[in-house]
């Protein structure tokens, strides 16, 4: 009850306490494109004269069309302001455990995924059912591609933070979609596009009608839109189809880099370590990995083309192309269809309704399956195809044994290390998604006031399914067979004289009888709802001023989220994995997925809000230097009974306009994100990854047997990351200055330029399962340890190593705990420019200029007390240097975030003809997986990592209407072209060779259009 006590004394204490945002009013941005046109975006008053006040970039149909967006996720990414999409269909993190399919998530400012509240028709819009992982950490946004471009009437960008207004997520931003309704009239549109020299293509169909009834007091609007999209194999592009790209970099001061050969070790020529001691083996190592015999360096003859060479790091020359039948788009096929309702009760009260419901279905093939490091497989000694078996079996000659081993005559066991099971195929995966939206409400007056009231539900339901994985006890069980129709994995791959070579496929596969006896589907559902109600009122004219009429607002609101993450039961924990051979225990059953229990969450919301609009000096005034001064301020209250959290975030804001033509801007104001459900919800997610271990190695080191920490061998590490509803909503401030010019002696030009700085508190994160490492070792030096590395007991080999040095004796790392928690802090700034033109008519036709550009000045991130621990050991010289502390210090342009961004048009029209171009820059960033193999001496710290170049692509299209009184009047035919000069997008180290998150590999595209209104 404390947050509702806070609610309510906030209402009854602050009268004048208010919300600082644009009522209805008209932006700056969007006054040299349409002036008629009322922005809604930051502000609850209806009718108050706020103008220019906050900086809301805005984008009508005429702008969205020069995008030449398909998808929500074309469209939002042509905005500068929007950064990184984190959830794109070519990002493979996460496989099973991240979002995948027909996503797109929205990230501006590039504060992170989760940091930008997305509006339908101004009230908020459902999140996606999965999350993906950014700095290790689960991240969850609304899918914008539920948002078709074509029934958009306009989108409206508020560039600054708005929590105190609409709440949680708004700490970067709010975009509002503001949907087509009241349509008089319909069409129809069908769309065809092609990506030049590819088998890639789309086509969609859309249309839409809407008639007044009722005597014109009701409308009803409705439109509907179908998008398909064939899909590509990686094969379209040479940059995306093969891991090793060092050919590509050829003339280049990273001219082969090893860093740019991605191929894998973990292909079809397994690793293995027999379970005999090392001078007890044909091979003069219990470690082997399988080669062709063209390679050289055999120990052991395997026949068939393939032999053994002994130890752990299988050779370069078989590591395994990933992207070996790969797609790079999907299949996929969108359906969208929406409705909107209103009727006018009475002259004071409307009442109005929208229902709309979106499908998406996605299907791609995805990498073969392979290994954990941390879930190595047994194979009995018993097994067919064990080439160190018995010597007999069933009182027959074994005829796998390999001859002339040394292996005694019981045979061995055979721990199977690394493979991938390119004979089983790649992973079919198809991704269905559901998401139905109901609003209803009432709006109008009564006397003086305006209120509107309003309820909403949403739901998304996801489905992800993957067909050809293997079980693990499946895989034991067939492998262990002793008949010949066990799974054979001591075949190799291809050869050289093959087609493809060893890189590619599998020319040893096994029977597919035996491979259907290893596979399974494995599912994944997700599911989120929002259900929300509010009420609010306002009036533009609460009492005067000298300067003007005082507007204010005010409104509560509750809203319920609810989160659900169904796992199948071979990920869940329901069904197990005990390896029959050596006994240990694995919580997943699927092979190359560390176990994943399933989640739910629910989160009840209370809020209330109160603004104000105070308009102090007015031009009838006189005041020199002050013809205009209006002042915002606004207030909120919000608490969250999951986590028992309240916030309570102000805001003030004002315009000064000295002379006309001129205006001044400022905000201020706090704000914060919760933590999200599944941060708060997360039972305990285990997670392999091949991690250095600092304190074994600083003993070899001490030893000599390694030369540094930079050359420690890494070994699966596996870590647990727990959420806990602890955690506290991370705190935000914001600043925003700008000025807005229009000058006189150029009519319809509009100049805007606006600063702005976000600094974030308790930003929720892991502290990494490598830094905690590299913590215990720094703790061990002091004699100390860290307790959320759970160790063993050292064994004799362990006491042995640690004997003489500096540290006392350390097991084997069994675990690392790393629970979320509120941990680093951040403080990012930059600037936004804008020039908006209407050039005025001189007989040529109607010109149109808008340039959008965001400059990011600075990105640092400041660490908490355990990440500050090691930057001191390092600065100490206690740590060397060759431990990197990641994700900390001046992010900019690092692996993102780049300076620039910018996008542009120009488009020209007369009569029946109209002409578009469309331009979109993206700067340089700095790619810090590549480090040069030469080092330079430079005061930048980021000077030896690899530079991913800039791109600018531009967009042309040229369309006619017909104007005439046949039956062809209003319809048009147009024809454009997306990235006219077939950009590539730049080359990166990434597992398509680009960075998805930033560019796009379509390349160019030609597109043809017929539309017609009726």
């Amino acid at each position: 009850m404390s947050g509702i006590r806070n609610v309510c004394a906030l209402l009854l204490g602050t009268t004048a306490l208010v919300s600082a945002n644009g009522a209805y009013a008209q932006s700056a941005d969007e006054s040299a494109d349409n002036e008629n046109i009322i922005v809604v975006t930051g502000s609850q008053i209806q009718g108050a004269k706020i103008n220019d006040i906050l900086p809301v970039t805005v984008l009508d149909e005429t702008a969205i069309e020069a995008t030449g967006a398909a998808s929500g996720e074309e469209l939002f990414s042509s905005i500068p302001q929007v950064g990184t999409t984190a959830f794109n269909e070519q990002n493979t993190t996460g496989g099973v455990n991240g979002a995948r399919g027909d996503i797109a998530s929205i990230n501006l400012r590039d504060l992170g995924t989760g940091n930008t509240l997305l509006l339908i028709n101004g009230r908020r819009m459902n999140l996606h059912p999965g999350f993906q992982t950014e700095l290790l950490v689960p991240v969850v946004s609304p899918d914008t591609n539920e948002i078709s471009p074509g029934s958009v009437r306009r989108l409206e960008i508020l560039r600054d933070g708005a929590s105190a207004v609409y709440g949680a997520d708004a700490v970067a931003g709010v975009v509002n979609t503001i949907l087509k309704g009241n349509m008089t009239g319909g069409f129809v549109e069908a769309d065809w596009r092609a990506s030049d020299g590819t088998s890639l293509y789309s086509s969609s169909i859309s249309g839409g009608y809407g008639f007044d009834f009722a005597d014109g007091r009701a409308n009803l609007t409705v439109y509907g839109n179908y998008f398909h999209e064939n899909g590509a194999p990686v094969t379209i592009r040479d940059y995306a189809a093969f891991d090793d790209r060092r050919s590509l970099f050829d003339g280049t001061p990273f001219e082969d880099d090893a860093s740019f050969n991605n191929r894998s070790t973990s292909s079809p020529f397994g690793q293995f370590d027999i379970q005999r001691p090392s001078n007890n083996t044909p091979i003069g190592d219990d470690d082997f990995y399988l080669v062709p015999a063209t390679l050289g360096g055999c120990r052991l003859d395997f026949g068939n083309g393939i032999c053994a060479r002994a130890g752990t790091t299988p050779a370069t020359d078989v590591r395994y192309n990933t992207n070996f039948g790969v797609d790079l788009f999907s299949k996929k096929d969108r359906y969208n269809a929406a409705a909107l309702f209103n009727y006018e009760i009475s002259d004071a009260v409307e009442f109005y309704m929208e229902g709309s419901y979106y499908r998406s279905e996605s299907r791609r093939a995805n990498e073969a399956t392979a290994l954990l490091s941390a879930v190595p497989l047994g194979i009995s000694r018993d097994a067919f195809y064990n080439p160190f078996g018995p010597t007999t079996r069933n009182g027959v000659a074994n005829p796998n044994r390999l001859p002339g081993t040394t292996i005694p005559a019981g045979g061995a066991d055979v721990i199977m290390e690394r493979m991938r099971f390119v004979d089983v195929g790649t992973r079919d995966v198809s991704v269905n998604k559901d998401s139905y939206r109901l609003v209803a409400g009432f709006k109008g007056n009564f006397g003086a006031w305006d209120f509107d009231t309003g309820f909403i539900y949403s739901q998304a339901n996801s489905t992800d399914l993957t067909r050809g994985r293997i079980s693990l006890t499946k895989l034991q069980e067939v492998i262990n067979r002793t008949t010949a129709d066990a799974y054979n994995p001591f075949n190799g791959g291809c050869l050289e004289n093959q087609g493809t070579g060893p890189n590619n496929g599998d020319c040893t596969p096994n029977p597919q009888s035996v491979i259907d006896d290893i596979t399974i589907d494995v599912f994944r559902k997700g599911e989120t709802t929002l259900a929300l109600a509010d009420f609010k009122v306002s009036r533009d004219d609460l009492f005067a001023l000298p300067g003007g009429d005082i507007g204010i607002a005010a409104g509560v609101e509750f809203r319920r989220e609810t989160f659900r993450d169904d796992r199948d039961p071979r990920l869940d924990g329901t069904i197990t994995f005990t390896d029959s051979v050596t006994g240990d225990f694995n919580g997943s059953d699927v092979v190359g997925s560390s176990p994943s229990p399933d989640t739910s969450g629910r989160r009840d919301v209370y809020s209330a809000f109160a603004e104000a609009f105070i308009p102090l000096v007015s031009d009838d005034m006189g005041i020199p230097l002050i013809r205009d001064l209006n002042v915002q301020i606004a207030g909120r209250v919000e608490h969250f009974k999951d986590i028992d959290q309240t916030a309570v975030v102000p805001r003030a804001a004002a315009a000064w306009t000295p002379v006309q033509g001129v205006i001044f801007r400022g905000a201020w104001s706090k704000g914060f994100r919760a933590p999200n459900l599944v941060q708060v919800n997360d039972a305990g997610t285990t997670r392999s990854n091949t991690r250095d271990d600092f304190v074994t190695c600083q003993a070899q080191v001490e030893k000599n047997i390694i030369a540094n920490l930079g050359v420690c061998s890494g070994t699966g590490t596996v870590s647990l990351r727990t959420g806990t509803n602890t955690l506290e909503p991370e705190k935000t401030e914001s600043v925003n200055l700008g000025v807005v010019l229009e000058p006189a002696f150029i009519p319809g030009l509009t100049l805007t330029a606006d600063y702005w700085r976000v600094k974030q508190r308790g930003i929720v994160g892991v502290f990494g399962d490598d830094n905690a490492i590299a913590l215990d070792l720094v703790r061990r030096q002091n004699g100390s340890t860290n307790p959320n590395v759970i160790r063993n007991a050292p064994d004799a080999d362990a006491i042995a190593l640690f004997a003489g040095t500096s540290l006392e004796a350390a097991g084997s790392i069994i675990q690392v705990l790393d629970p979320y928690l509120n941990l680093d802090s951040r403080s990012s700034k930059g600037w936004d420019f804008g020039l908006f033109y209407n050039i005025p008519e001189f007989g040529i036709g109607d010109i149109r200029l808008r340039l959008n550009a965001a400059r990011l000045k600075s990105f640092v991130q400041s660490a908490g007390p355990d990440g500050q621990e090691l930057l001191d050991a390092i600065a100490a010289g206690s740590l060397p240097t060759d431990v990197g502390v990641g994700g900390l210090g001046e992010l900019l342009e690092i692996e993102g975030r780049p300076k620039w961004r910018l996008s542009g048009s120009v488009s020209w029209g007369s009569g029946p003809v109209d002409v578009t171009l469309f331009g979109k820059y993206i700067g340089e960033v700095w790619d810090t997986s590549v480090t040069r193999d030469v080092l330079v001496v430079s005061d930048d710290p980021n000077a030896n990592f690899y530079r991913v170049k800039d791109q600018f692509t531009m967009n042309a299209s040229i369309s006619y209407t017909v104007d005439n009184d046949t039956a062809l009047n209003g319809t048009r035919l147009k024809f454009g072209v997306n990235n006219l000069f077939n950009e590539d997008p730049p080359l990166a180290d990434e597992a398509y060779g680009y960075f998805s998150e930033l560019h796009s590999a379509r390349g160019r595209q030609f597109t043809v259009e017929l539309r017609k209104k009726f």
